[in-house]
């Protein structure tokens, strides 16, 4: 049976308008509201514990001699930021606002259009998909996305990349449609565009599509996001296959046991990609409670390793890196000799 999937979804012009703006272009004394919080692990938390949360505002109090760090008053109280921090906290002006909603409409605004337009900004959600190779990844693309698609220009590569824009339940989807990969180690193309992809562009949430007939093979690709520390949710594809073969798997303990939430879909047919969406906007907003960091325990031996590596790595001059880089990853990287990693 085909979904209609045409009355949950609104398709957006493929060139679309964005502004990003971080906490380091405010000028002293300037206003703004936080729209979204980047970064990862023990980062991301200390920040939001310090009051550094969406919908937030936020004034520029002064800055130090050189520029760093900054002094901000958020919540009544000020704090300092590094602009290595400050740089993974995005906000939105009231300049900004007005700027963007002229775009869209000539006449008056109402006294609270500047926290609405923050709102809604804060509700844009920037998906990364990857997964293997004739995992169905492109089939849940193209049915969430309702076919409107282009191939992303990125400078450098031979690798192709498909974008596209859509709203869903008033969420806007930017979502990328990766190269397969059946892992994210630095052996070809694919996979160093793959890493690069969301070492640099911080997606909100990764999607990994899994061939639901292979799960053990596909899961080695999950291992290594897990190790990454960002967060995923998985699309267990092709789940009417898996059935057929008499397999039967329990994903709800699965997602518990490894700290992801499992989505079973059928691409071709268009099922389960609203669960998958939904899915999505729970991670986004920190309200799933399958999600918790774990680490994948390679034995003893690997393990000291692995400890031992972190140790140097955890150090001054790496502390900006690991806002948005796990030291776990690149410990794992380093004792593979992974020379990109390596030259990081």
């Amino acid at each position: 049976m085909e979904i209609n999937l045409s009355e949950k979804r609104i398709t957006l012009p493929i060139e679309i308008t964005t502004i990003n703006m971080s906490l380091l272009n405010l000028t002293q004394g300037e206003k703004a509201i936080i729209t979204k919080v980047k970064g990862r692990g023990a980062f991301r938390k200390r920040i939001m514990e310090m009051g550094f949360l969406v919908g937030k505002e936020i004034t520029v109090v002064k800055k130090a001699p050189l520029g760093d760090p900054v002094e901000y008053n958020i919540m009544g109280y000020n704090v300092s930021l590094r602009n290595s921090e400050a740089g993974l906290i995005e906000i939105i002006t009231e300049a900004d606002a007005i700027n963007l909603k002229e775009s869209e409409y000539h006449g008056t605004f109402s006294s609270d259009f500047f926290r609405q337009t923050a709102e809604e900004k804060g509700k844009t959600i920037n998906v990364a998909l990857v997964g293997n190779p004739n995992s169905g990844k492109t089939t849940i693309f193209n049915f969430a996305s309702g076919s409107r698609e282009r191939v992303g220009n990125y400078s450098g590569v031979t690798v192709d990349a498909k974008e596209a824009h859509f709203k869903h339940n008033g969420f806007t989807f930017n979502v990328t449609d990766l190269p397969g990969t059946y892992s994210i180690s630095a052996y070809s193309p694919e996979e160093l565009f793959v890493r690069d992809f969301i070492f640099e562009k911080l997606p909100d949430v990764v999607v990994n599509v899994i061939d639901s007939s292979n799960i053990e093979r596909n899961l080695y690709l999950t291992t290594q996001l897990i190790d990454m520390d960002i967060k995923v949710v998985v699309a267990l594809n092709m789940y009417d296959e898996m059935q057929k073969n008499g397999d039967r798997l329990d994903e709800k303990q699965l997602g518990k046991l490894i700290g992801i939430p499992f989505v079973p879909t059928i691409g071709s047919r268009g099922k389960g990609i609203n669960e998958l969406l939904e899915k999505i906007i729970e991670v986004y907003e920190d309200k799933d409670k399958t999600v918790r960091h774990i680490h994948i325990n390679y034995g003893n031996a690997i393990e000291k390793g692995i400890s031992a590596v972190q140790e140097k790595i955890r150090i001054p001059e790496n502390r900006d890196m690991l806002h948005t880089l796990s030291s776990r990853f690149l410990s794992i990287k380093l004792l593979e000799k992974d020379a990109q990693i390596k030259s990081k």
